[in-house]
């Protein structure tokens, strides 16, 4: 299982963000609620939490998480079938 998400900072600056396996099962144990469950009780919170669980794990961010989404201005799930060419 795989998410992509399109994260934008304040500066316009994009991120396209990979969310794997090990992000969601870390994001069930920190909601307590199932993946198969995300897309009927899904919160801007949710999203901005995998993005940055899966930065962390790259190492590509190393703020908290309520530093980090001070920097975003906007967040949303992309196809990854989808062509960017």
């Amino acid at each position: 299982m795989r998410m992509q998400l399109e994260v934008e900072f304040a500066d316009g600056t994009k991120k396209d963000v990979a969310v794997v396996m090990p992000d969601l099962v870390k994001f069930e144990s920190e909601f307590s609620l199932s993946i198969a469950k995300l897309g009927q009780e899904m919160k801007v919170t949710h999203l901005l939490w995998l993005a940055w669980a899966s930065l962390t794990r790259q190492k590509e961010v190393t703020t908290d998480f309520e530093t980090w989404i001070a920097t975003v201005s906007s967040i949303g799930a992309t196809d990854p079938k989808a062509s960017k060419g």
